[in-house]
Order: C-alpha cells, then sequence, then structure tokens
C-alpha cells in the first residue's frame, strides 16, 4: 500500500481518517479538485495524474465497503510497522549486549596473555636468560593476540 488516500485529500489518517464523515471528505474533494485541476495548471504535466489521483482516492473513500477495507489495510499496516520497530528494538539490545560480552571477553584474552608473558619472562629471568627473555617477550607481544 503505497497511496494513503486520507492524505491526498488532505485530511488526517489512521483512528482520526476513520472517524471522518462523509460531508468532510466530500467538502475536502471539492478544495482539492479547485487546487489540482488541470484546468487550473495548464503548465503542470503531472495535473492531469494528479487530478486522477485525488479522484479515485475520492471514489474510494465515498464507497464505504472500499473505505472500511482501507481502513483495515491502514490497521494492518500500523500494526506491522509497530512490531518492526519492536523486533528492531530488541535487535538493537541484544547487539549491544553482545558487544559487552565481546569487549569483556577481550579483556579478559589479554589479562590471560599479558599474565602467560609475565610468567615467561620470569622464569627466563630465574634461569639467567635475561637478554633473551626481553627479545622473546618483544616477539610474543608483537604477535596478534587470538581472542577466538
Amino acid at each position: 500500500m503505497d497511496v494513503d488516500h486520507y492524505s491526498i485529500l488532505g485530511l488526517p489518517s489512521g483512528e482520526e481518517g476513520a472517524e471522518i464523515t462523509e460531508k468532510e471528505i466530500s467538502r475536502a474533494y471539492k478544495a482539492k479538485a479547485l487546487e489540482l485541476h488541470p484546468d487550473k495548471r495548464p503548465h503542470d504535466p503531472n495535473a492531469h495524474s494528479n487530478f486522477q489521483k485525488l479522484k479515485s482516492s475520492y471514489d474510494i473513500l465515498k464507497d464505504e465497503k472500499a473505505r472500511k477495507l482501507f481502513d483495515h489495510l491502514l490497521k494492518v499496516k500500523q500494526e506491522q510497522l509497530r512490531r518492526q520497530s519492536e523486533r528492531d528494538a530488541k535487535r538493537k539490545k541484544m547487539a549491544a549486549n553482545l558487544e559487552i560480552e565481546r569487549a569483556a571477553f577481550a579483556a579478559k584474552a589479554r589479562e590471560k596473555k599479558r599474565r602467560e608473558l609475565q610468567g615467561i619472562l620470569k622464569r627466563m629471568q630465574e634461569q639467567g636468560q635475561c637478554k633473551q627473555a626481553k627479545w622473546k617477550l618483544i616477539r610474543l607481544i608483537r604477535r596478534p593476540i587470538d581472542i577466538e
């Protein structure tokens, strides 16, 4: 549904639109027809198609059955949008929680790697390999930390 027949006539849509009387629809149509009539807009190449859209929207809203179907369609569409926005909010919350968990895991992995490297350095220093320990530690530090 790409067309909102109420908005084409310049009327409020949704629940407010369902409460509009036929008299108000006729009044809105007449006002818009004066504005969009092709005779009033001779230099507008879209004047005829815009007026046809206005006329078909008016016909739909004047026909009781067609209007009820259109109102029902609007309600369904609004409900779909509401549910989609709720799903999007849940999805964003889940993504944020996942990022927090990943950051915490990465911090733990870095801390574990640091402790391992300190242990290696300490053992090598105890064995009297201080110079070698520094170079080995530097090589280990330059390696990317695998956190997966």
